[in-house]
């Protein structure tokens, strides 16, 4: 199981041994939208973020002690730390295969804190005092479609107040209230309010990444790696 999901996926397990679940299909209507994928947010208006993960489990291989252990340890240490409403497990539900979790985290500093990830949400010039680069191309997104042409981050830079979602790929990023104005080239629209940040990108694109490296056969720097791994989402 990958590691980004150590914490989400306890919560998994732990939830289908000790209370059965319920149905899966009720958790993704009431999510709002239909995840395409198995790993997917939804992101608030207020920033706060909603996940839904969907992962197969050996279910004969968890101890039911040591998940109920895991459960409390991930989710109670986590809010005692930071705060009694920091993290909310919502619903969760089992079909006999899969099982799926839709978990509410209150900032996106919880989301990344509680799952180990790099993820960041904010304003442009805000990310980019953290370090952030943004040395990529872009696509333009009008009325959740993309133009046929990448433009360069000086586009996006045209306003720096704008708010900006950076993540690791590859997952899918929903938005309820936002629309989405640009992404990165390595992303695609699955629909107008709906990215899927997938980090693939077509090998004619040499040049947009920091580095002709990642494309050309050299060793890319571990920075330049991850940056090329990095998906853009700007909206307003």
């Amino acid at each position: 199981m990958r590691a980004k999901k150590r914490a989400v996926a306890a919560v998994l397990a732990a939830a289908v041994m000790l209370l059965g679940g319920c149905d899966i299909i009720d958790i993704v209507e009431q999510a709002g939208w239909t995840p395409e994928t198995s790993d997917a947010i939804s992101i608030a208006e207020d920033g706060s973020i909603t996940e839904i993960v969907q992962e197969t489990l050996d279910q004969s291989y968890y101890d039911v002690t040591e998940l109920e252990s895991m459960i409390q340890t991930e989710v109670a240490e986590y809010n005692s730390e930071h705060g009694t409403d920091s993290i909310k497990v919502e619903e969760f539900g089992n079909d006999g295969s899969t099982v799926t979790l839709k978990i509410w985290f209150s900032s996106a500093d919880d989301y990344a804190e509680f799952n180990n990830v790099e993820f960041y949400y904010g304003s442009i010039i805000s990310a980019q005092l953290e370090g952030y680069l943004f040395d990529v191309s872009f696509c333009r997104v009008t009325d959740g479609e993309t133009s046929g042409s990448t433009v360069s981050y000086t586009k996006v830079f045209e306003d720096m107040s704008a708010t900006v979602v950076i993540t690791q790929a590859p997952m899918e990023v929903h938005f309820e209230d936002s629309e989405v104005t640009f992404i990165s080239a390595n992303a695609e629209m699955l629909s107008a309010d709906t990215v899927n940040a997938s980090g693939e990108q077509e090998e004619t694109e040499a040049l947009i990444l920091p580095s002709s490296k990642v494309y050309e056969g050299e060793e890319a720097t571990y920075a330049e790696q991850k940056e090329a791994n990095r998906v853009y989402i700007i909206c307003e």
